[in-house]
Order: structure tokens, then sequence, then C-alpha cells
């Protein structure tokens, strides 16, 4: 009897298991991992390269490259930082205003990556220098980056398209996009209501941290309006996402309004790799069978009603350790697309399970094993002035880590309910 796609479907998981334990890009030890597979299955090369999406690496490239400039020159910064400045003394706005101010940066273009990194490290010093507790500021950030990346201009996104697509789906795009902002509101909410928002203290004149005097320069203003160029080549002339970001990018080049060199260095090369390279190993995982065994094994204990939670759960137990853009949506979605078929409830069920996917796994997210809690634990510790930073990371750790677990059991709950199949 043939076992190559039990094997596989090992290999995906070790691979994955490696990349945590030894602190390495999963995409690397994938695309290396996808030729011993492949010849193991007696695959040839070009099936091995096959599965590198450069469609998918030229797009990524293009949107990082282009937020990477108007990062480096800091439009970014300081357009968040006028924004959590519109709260003024009604400081217990501020987390609202840091939620929105990081929703709406994500959904332009950026994702959660950049945006995350800048806005979490952003909310945290803003929080110290009021005398508030960072991580409800920290959480803020995270969640509203990650909930708002599913936008069609975001890497997120772009992904989410390529990977329904290819599955034989269409018009699940924007329900996704909806169902995470959903997701982010009401974990924000929760947030909110847990750490007592209405109890931040009122400023007073000693508090001037929000006010920000610092006005955009000419390179910043260019900055933005190209920006806004690219948004209008893409919602209105329907182009390409990462061509429009190039030609974007390259005339703010051209204009000098930005280091070329600091932009490429900023741009998220690991994450590139880590999407594409699993992106390769998934391929080969799927024509050595693989993913039609995982589809099964899942559908054998699915019906219907339970068909939600439990791909929610599978999800959420591979991203307390990985990556959400990186691994679990490359590896989950794909079989999204068998369970559906099976359960014949067409684009509507695809679009709730990928939500589901989605929003499982960036709920573990918070996991401080996993990229979103460990940049709240770094810009936390970084932004700290206790004189026992050793304990307290250890507290912040075990915090993070309930917080993760309460999230997951909320969205399974959620998904129970059914609140991903109101609007597909």
């Amino acid at each position: 009897m043939n076992y190559i796609n039990i094997i596989s479907i090992i290999f995906l998981f070790v691979v994955v298991a490696i990349g945590f334990v030894k602190k390495c890009n999963i995409g690397v030890l994938a695309i290396g991992s996808a030729l011993i597979l492949a010849r193991m299955g007696g695959l040839s090369d070009s099936k091995v390269l096959a599965g590198f999406d450069a469609k998918l690496f030229i797009t990524l490239v293009g949107v990082s490259f282009l937020f990477s400039v108007a990062q480096v020159n800091g439009t970014l910064e300081l357009v968040a930082k006028k924004g959590i400045g519109l709260a003024g003394k009604r400081t217990y706005l501020v987390p609202i205003i840091i939620f929105l101010v990081s929703g709406i940066l994500t959904i332009i273009g950026p994702g959660n990556i950049p945006v995350g990194n800048l806005m979490t490290v952003v909310a945290v010093t803003v929080a110290v220098s009021m005398g508030e507790n960072p991580l409800l500021f920290a959480l803020a950030a995270k969640v509203a980056a990650n909930g708002f990346t599913l936008s069609p201009l975001t890497p997120p996104g772009v992904l989410m398209e390529k990977l329904g697509t290819e599955a034989g789906f269409t018009g699940f795009e924007l329900p996704v996009m909806w169902n995470c902002i959903i997701w982010a509101t009401i974990l924000m909410i929760g947030f909110s209501i847990y750490y007592k928002i209405w109890k931040i203290k009122p400023a007073d004149k000693k508090n001037t941290s929000l006010e920000v005097k610092e006005h955009l320069n000419k390179q910043q203003w260019i900055t933005i309006l190209g920006v806004l160029a690219m948004v209008v080549m893409v919602v209105g002339l329907d182009i390409n996402v990462g061509l429009a970001s190039f030609f974007a990018a390259a005339v703010l080049v051209i204009l000098g309004v930005t280091d070329e060199k600091k932009a490429l260095v900023k741009v998220p090369w690991g994450t590139l790799i880590l999407i594409c390279g699993v992106g390769v190993l998934m391929n080969v995982v799927i024509e050595l069978g693989g993913l039609d065994l995982m589809s099964k094994g899942l559908l054998s204990i699915m019906t219907p009603k339970t068909a939600a939670p439990i791909i929610g759960v599978t999800s959420s137990i591979l991203s307390f350790f990985s990556s959400t853009t990186g691994v679990v949506m490359p590896s989950m979605i794909p079989t999204v697309g068998p369970i559906v078929q099976s359960l014949g409830t067409g684009n509507a069920g695809f679009a709730e399970l990928a939500s589901v996917v989605i929003t499982s796994s960036l709920s573990a997210a918070f996991s401080p094993a996993s990229t979103g809690g460990g940049l709240i634990l770094a810009a936390y510790m970084t932004a700290s002035n206790s004189e026992n930073k050793d304990q307290e990371q250890n507290k912040l750790f075990g915090q993070l880590f309930i917080i993760a677990l309460v999230c997951v059991v909320a969205n399974a709950i959620l998904a129970t309910i059914g609140i991903y199949g109101i609007i597909c």
C-alpha cells in the first residue's frame, strides 16, 4: 500500500514543528523539504517549482515595498500619532482611536504585519506615557491590524483571493473581510469591558503626551498621494494591486521622498519567503494526495453543524506556534474546498469556513509563542520601567497565553452559533 499521502502530511507538520523549535524560517525549510518529498513521491523538479507562485510573490513585494517607503520617511508613524491625538482630553477614547487608526492603516494596503509592528510600539509608548495598562492599548492595536487585514489590497487579502480562486470559489472576498472585522470588533468590545476602559484617567495639564505638534512635510504628503493613487488604480481601474504598488513606489522613489535602500531593507523578506515557501510544500502535498487525506479526515468527524468549530479549533492549534498568513492559511484554506463540496454548502459555505479558519488562527495569534503575541511581549518589555523585568516578562507571557486561549474559545462559540455565516 502507498503511504506517500500520509508521509506528505507528516512532512508538513514536522516542518512547522522544526521551524518553531529551531526558530528558523519555515518557508526555507518547506522548500528544502518539498524537494525530498517530491523525490520520495516520484515528482519532477518542475512540479516542485510550480508551487512557487511568481504572481503572488510580485504582488506581496509590491505592496510591502510601497508601504516600506511610507514607513521609512515617517509617514505611517506620524499619521498614526496624529490620529491618536484626536482623542484630546477624552483619554478614555485613546484605545478606541488606536483600534480605528490601526484598522484604517491596515486595510488600505500594508496588512497586519507592518501596521501591527508599528502600532503596537506606538500604542505601548502612549500607554506608558499616560500611566495606563500597556496591554489594553497593545491588544487594541494588534486586534485591529489582524481583523482589518483581509482587504483585497493587503498581502493576506491577496493570498486569500488566490487560495479561494484555486479552490474554485468566487464572491467570498468581501464576506471574509467583513467577518474578520466583526471578529476584531467583538474582541475589542470584550477587551474594553475587561480592562474597564471607562476608568482611564482623564487628561490634565501635565499630560500632553497625545499632542502632536509636528506637521506632515512635503515628502510625506507626496507619499500619501502615492498611496491614494495606488488605491484608485486598484479599485477604480482594476489594476493588479502588486503592479499598482510598484508603479506608485517607483514614482515616489524618483521623486526622492524616501531612502530606497532603507525601504528595501524594511520589506519583510522573511515573511514573503515563509508564505511562498509553504506554498511550494503545500503544492507537493496536494500532488501526493495529502490534502485529500486531510480533508477526508476532517470530514469523518464533521457534520454541517460541527464543521465550523472543528476546523476552527484545528486552525487555532496550528496558529499557537506559527504564522496565520505564512502557515495556517496556505495549509488549512485548501482543505476547506473539498469539505464544502462534500457538505454541499457552496460559495457561502466556503466564505464561512474560510472566515472561521482565519479568525480562529488570529485568535490564537495572541499567544506569546506566535508572531503577534511575541511582538506585544517585546514592545511591552522595551517600554517597561520595571526593576524586575524577568518576573514581569514571565507574568505577561502567562497573561498573553491565557488571552489567546480565551479568544480561541470565544471564537469557537461564535463559529458554532453561526455568526460567520450571517453575511455569507
